[in-house]
C-alpha cells in the first residue's frame, strides 16, 4: 500500500478524540511509524581527509504517522571504518504526516581522528551510524532509537598526506 494512501485513510479518524488516540497511538507505536535510514541515492555518506577533515550525512526520515512531528534533537553515533564521531542536532524541523524529509549533517573531524580513518578505510572496515531521536507531536514526546545502519557506503575523498601524519 502506498504511504499516500495511508495516510488518507488516517484523516477519516481525526475525529477521535486526543484521549482516545493516545491509546491507538503509543509511544512505541508512533516510533514504529517513524523510518529512518541513509538516503539511498548518490553520495549519501562522504568524509573527506585533507587539511581540514570533516564528514557530510544525508539521511531520511519518513512520517508515517497520521500526525505532523516536530523532530526536537537528534544524536548521531557515526562509525567511520573503526573510528567512533559522536554528533548532535539540536535544529527543530516539522515534518508533516506522510513527508519524506532529509535530514543533512555535516562536521569537522578531529585530527587524530582523521589520521586513524585514513589509515583504516584503505582496509575496508565497514561504516556504521546509530540515531537516536526525539519527536514532538500532538500525543506527546516520543523517541526513535536506530542502532547499527549499517552497511553504509561511505564515499572517501582526499588523503592525508605524510606530513600530517607526523611522519
Amino acid at each position: 500500500m502506498e504511504l499516500t494512501s495511508l495516510i488518507e485513510i488516517w484523516k477519516w479518524f481525526r475525529w477521535i478524540p486526543p484521549l482516545i488516540l493516545k491509546h491507538i497511538f503509543t509511544k512505541s507505536r508512533l516510533s514504529e511509524l517513524v523510518y529512518i535510514d541513509v538516503r539511498p541515492r548518490g553520495d549519501s555518506v562522504r568524509v573527506c581527509l585533507g587539511e581540514t577533515s570533516s564528514f557530510d550525512i544525508y539521511l531520511q526520515i519518513i512520517n508515517m504517522t497520521p500526525f505532523e512531528i516536530e523532530l526536537d534533537r537528534a544524536e548521531f553515533d557515526l562509525n567511520f571504518s573503526g573510528v567512533t564521531i559522536k554528533n548532535k542536532h539540536l535544529k527543530k524541523s516539522v515534518i508533516k504526516a506522510g513527508q519524506i524529509y532529509d535530514l543533512y549533517i555535516s562536521d569537522g573531524i578531529d585530527g587524530s581522528k582523521a589520521i586513524v580513518i585514513d589509515r583504516m578505510s584503505k582496509s575496508g572496515n565497514a561504516s556504521a551510524i546509530d540515531v537516536y531521536c526525539v519527536f514532538n507531536c500532538k500525543l506527546g514526546q516520543f523517541v526513535k532509537e536506530c542502532f547499527h545502519l549499517g552497511n553504509v557506503n561511505v564515499k572517501y575523498n582526499g588523503n592525508l598526506s605524510k606530513s600530517d601524519q607526523g611522519a
